[in-house]
């Protein structure tokens, strides 16, 4: 696969994911928080949700959109 294809790939990837977060009624409304990237082959989030229950909900939402990749959630908890 070349540099370009894989580049493509990881932007549709992304754009899964935020889409997914985006329609999550839990996280929706604070899917603009929330950055999302593809750091060697990893799915890595990162930003700040008000709630621990929101945070927990990421991985199982990116999950369901497919990904299988790991995912390094880093997302910070707003005080």
């Amino acid at each position: 696969m070349t540099t370009q294809e894989c580049d493509s790939r990881d932007r549709r990837i992304v754009e899964k994911i935020r889409t997914v977060l985006q329609a999550n009624p839990k996280l929706g409304q604070h899917a603009s928080l929330i950055e999302v990237s593809i750091e060697h082959s990893a799915i890595v989030v990162r930003g700040s949700l008000p709630s621990d229950a929101m945070k927990a909900e990421l991985v199982p939402a990116i999950r369901s959109a497919g990904v299988l990749s790991q995912v390094n959630n880093y997302v910070l908890v707003a005080a």
